[in-house]
């Protein structure tokens, strides 16, 4: 049988030669990306189930595809079966590093490990109306740090968990054009803690203040989709912010008190850690404001099927970070003097663009192959930047397969989450008995790393 070719560029070549040079291509570009140092990750997933993992969060235009369905409730018209879901379950790890260029010392965070589920379905309930729901985690952000961090002042520990269910309808008002809307519950749950030193008779106690608090807040999406051809595909959706104020409360944190002499570096004298419980008995405590926004985003994308085996997905997203706002500080309020708190963070939080790349290659009727990249902006200057939050310019590396075995198919998605080294001043800090001085010339490197990974299985009815 004569070898199938087609004109490419003024050359002939076999479709498997097209899927060859544009795998090549993306597996270059993919390389790129990862070239610069970098570390840490965005608060935001690119996805909670293992395709949109692998995919790196592309797929606003990826139609038939129950998963990407999650980032664009339009494509749910675009679904072949009459109805699907799939099931999953990961992880998501991260860590944060803080190095005090002074003299070397490396601080890691605990704290890394969080589960990662996730869950979608779809019912067609005639041509051209689709129902369907999601459940994902769209912003992860927790570590704890030492005792020994010198920016501990500034904090100690952060838990952000986002849950998000929300019902969708995907509508294809003709063979062209589909249009899809989603909307639900989001549930935000927050905690944190920080250092705080108060004056107790001949010295200092140091003491961890812990705030925490969760509400559900409302979420939704909007979107579309555009076949031009049977080739190419263009798709876009808006995922609102997710606004509320939580009810937060205020305790002393696991962590032991400790004391100081009044200059913060010495022994306490004797008597101190006496007097520190009594204080601690009388004393108030106050959570900081419970007002909290996470940002939310326009995405914009355009799909190509080379041919048969191969197609990629190229998407744009611009991130509305300047909507973002965190809960303040808690205090505490010794009787008879005055309140206590952390030194702050900055809330000149700020937006910008990001980018998503995939491609997926079916190696054969049962295996397909999936690989992707992504550039995330930075929500924060360089100058605000703290090992805890974070908020740097991040990227991602991913892949996966899926096989499809027992009736459906098993799907496999990796990220490995990066964001760029930043040198940092204003972090090293002492608290004496005058309150807390940051050391402006002392340098912090803010870094770290993260990882995503989960297994799902999908079935079609």
């Amino acid at each position: 049988m004569a070898r199938k070719t087609v004109e490419w560029g003024g050359s002939r070549v076999s479709p498997k030669g097209i899927s060859r040079g544009f795998g090549l291509g993306i597996l270059g570009l993919l390389a790129g990306l990862g070239a610069p140092r970098l570390a840490a990750q965005s608060w935001a997933l690119p996805a909670s189930d293992p395709v949109g993992i692998a995919r790196s969060g592309a797929g606003v235009a990826y139609g038939n595809s129950l998963e990407a369905a999650a980032l664009n409730p339009a494509l749910l018209a675009t679904l072949r079966d009459g109805s699907s879901a799939y099931l999953s379950a990961g992880m998501e790890i991260q860590a944060a590093q803080a190095t005090l260029q002074s003299n070397g010392l490396v601080q890691y965070s605990t704290d890394r490990n969080r589960f990662l589920p996730a869950l979608g379905a779809a019912w067609r309930l005639n041509r051209s109306l689709v129902l369907g729901f999601k459940l994902d985690e769209p912003f992860l952000r927790h570590a704890q740090l030492p005792t020994t961090y010198t920016g501990r002042f500034q904090g100690q520990a952060i838990d952000l968990k986002t849950q998000r269910f929300e019902g969708q309808f995907g509508w294809s008002a003709s063979p062209n054009w589909a249009f899809g809307a989603s909307a639900g519950l989001t549930r935000i749950q927050y905690s944190s803690d920080n250092m705080v030193r108060t004056n107790v008779g001949p010295g200092l106690m140091e003491s961890d203040l812990h705030q925490s608090g969760a509400k559900f807040a409302p979420s939704y999406s909007l979107g579309f989709r555009w076949a031009p051809n049977s080739r190419w595909t263009v798709g876009g959706s808006y995922v609102s912010a997710i606004k509320t104020t939580l009810a937060m409360d205020a305790s002393y944190g696991a962590i032991a008190p400790t004391f100081y002499s009044l200059d913060g570096l010495g022994p306490a004298p004797v008597g101190t850690s006496a007097a520190g419980a009594a204080q601690m008995a009388g004393t108030q405590l106050r959570p900081g404001s419970g007002g909290i926004t996470l940002p939310g985003k326009v995405t914009l994308g355009v799909r190509q099927r080379v041919n048969q085996a191969f197609t990629w997905e190229a998407d744009v997203r611009y991130v509305l970070g300047s909507q973002t706002e965190l809960p303040g500080y808690p205090s505490a309020t010794p009787a008879g003097g005055t309140a206590v708190s952390g030194a702050g963070r900055s809330t000149a939080f700020r937006s910008g663009f990001g980018l998503s790349l995939m491609g997926e290659l079916n190696l054969s009727k049962n295996w397909v192959v999936r690989i992707g990249a992504a550039l995330d902006p930075a929500l924060r200057a360089n100058s605000d930047l703290d090992p805890l939050v974070g908020g740097a310019k991040s990227s991602g590396l991913s892949g996966g397969f899926g096989y499809r075995v027992f009736g459906g198919e098993v799907n496999v998605g990796y990220q490995f989450r990066q964001s760029e080294d930043v040198d940092r001043d204003g972090l090293d800090g002492a608290w004496s008995s005058a309150g807390l001085t940051a050391n402006p010339a002392s340098v912090t490197r803010v870094e770290g790393m993260g990882h995503l990974w989960s297994i799902g299985y999908k079935r079609t009815f």
